[in-house]
């Protein structure tokens, strides 16, 4: 026969009159049982009773009875606050159950563990489920690289649009950010290609291959651009005029640019291919000068482009980064590969989001001078 809840109560009070580790263990497992029994068992008063008493208890239990109390109250409907908080802050082999799964812990608990607690505390919280992004920002703003690597991997945990926004910047300079953001389902895509500039091979190809740009956005971005910092970093002289003169008469081509690539013309070969790809001058030559060759393989797909008049471009233009030794087959070849990837709209897309953050660099750096500071970009939210 069960025993009535007044008569186990009873035998509780015994067996927190023995002093015997073993008895308060089963104190402790007894208490716990009748906590998570179904409602009504307990009165409030009794319950606000039991809670005090298990925590009192708590500092006195062995690290193995105090894991499997956090095991049994990680899952649970309902357990008393106080309690968890106090589990939570616990050793991290006690806290990491109840910071991993229980449902019953406020986004300021997590918070308060995350500044207070230690590395291993943080990193579990970075794991959870469901995370908010109140949470995540604290995560974030302690600093620690290791610890945003692992939230950046958890897909199931909410980042702040303020929160992309920095970290994207931030992956200039840790390195172990850059692939975890760009697996996330929630960076925007002109994140993504803002980050081009600064990632691996690898990641460049599936920045090319996999982000599409909304084409209304970059209309949008395009025309409020500045109109004036567009040209005074397109403008090239001579060489411009000459590629704007034989575009009017359909004279333009690759052939064109090829030409002068061969004849050591690199000037007239930017302007022309800024033409023909439809970029202005300024982001014509970050394409062309970047050592890697994606941004290259874009601007020739745009262009119309032959797979030989790419591979030719490429290889001349490689053989100026590398003064004059021939490219690496095996790089060719990676390189032939993407272009064979990529359509030509992905390609515009690209290009057209380039050319409007150009425009937009130069124009923070512009105020940046004018004003006597550097040219230090601000991230948004600072």
């Amino acid at each position: 026969m069960v025993a009535s809840t007044p008569d186990r109560l009873e035998d509780l009070i015994a067996l927190a009159r023995d002093r015997a580790d073993a008895s308060r263990r089963i104190l402790l497992e007894n208490m716990t049982d009748l906590f998570l029994s179904p409602a009504g068992r307990l009165s409030d008063r009794e319950r606000a009773l039991m809670s005090e008493i298990i925590g009192k208890l708590l500092h006195e239990l062995e690290m193995e009875v105090r894991q499997a109390l956090a095991q049994r109250l990680a899952q649970a409907d309902a357990a008393p606050h106080e309690l968890l908080i106090m589990l939570a802050n616990d050793q991290i082999a006690v806290a990491r159950p109840i910071l991993l799964q229980s449902r019953l812990l406020h986004d300021e608990d997590l918070i308060e563990v995350v500044r207070n607690r230690s590395h291993e505390h943080r990193l579990t919280v970075a794991m959870r489920e469901g995370l908010s992004a109140a949470v995540a920002d604290a995560l974030i703003d302690f600093g620690d690289d290791q610890v945003i690597e692992t939230l950046l991997t958890n897909h199931d945990a909410s980042l702040s649009r303020q929160a992309i926004d920095y970290l994207t910047e931030e992956s200039k300079r840790v390195d172990q950010f850059q692939e975890p953001l760009l697996r996330r389902p929630d960076l925007p895509a002109e994140l993504a290609h803002r980050m081009f500039w600064w990632v691996s091979a690898g990641l460049r190809q599936a920045i090319l291959t996999r982000y599409k740009i909304d084409a209304v956005l970059l209309d949008d971005l395009l025309e409020n651009a500045t109109a004036s910092t567009i040209r005074s970093h397109g403008d090239g002289g001579e060489a411009d005029r000459l590629a704007a003169h034989m575009s009017e008469r359909g004279e333009l081509s690759e052939r064109y640019v090829l030409q002068n690539l061969r004849g050591g013309h690199v000037g007239a070969a930017i302007a022309g291919l800024a033409k023909l790809a439809g970029l202005d001058g300024f982001t014509a030559k970050r394409v062309v000068l970047d050592p890697g060759g994606e941004a290259l393989a874009a601007c020739c797909k745009s262009a119309g482009f032959s797979r030989a008049g790419f591979a030719t471009t490429f290889m001349l233009t490689r053989e100026a980064h590398e003064r004059g030794h021939a490219t690496d087959p095996v790089r060719l070849a990676e390189i032939l590969e993407l272009y064979d990837q990529l359509t030509r709209d992905q390609a515009r897309a690209a290009l057209r989001y380039w050319m409007r953050d150009n425009t937009f660099i130069a124009a923070i750096d512009e105020l940046s001078q004018s004003s006597g500071r550097g040219g230090r970009r601000r991230v948004e939210g600072e």
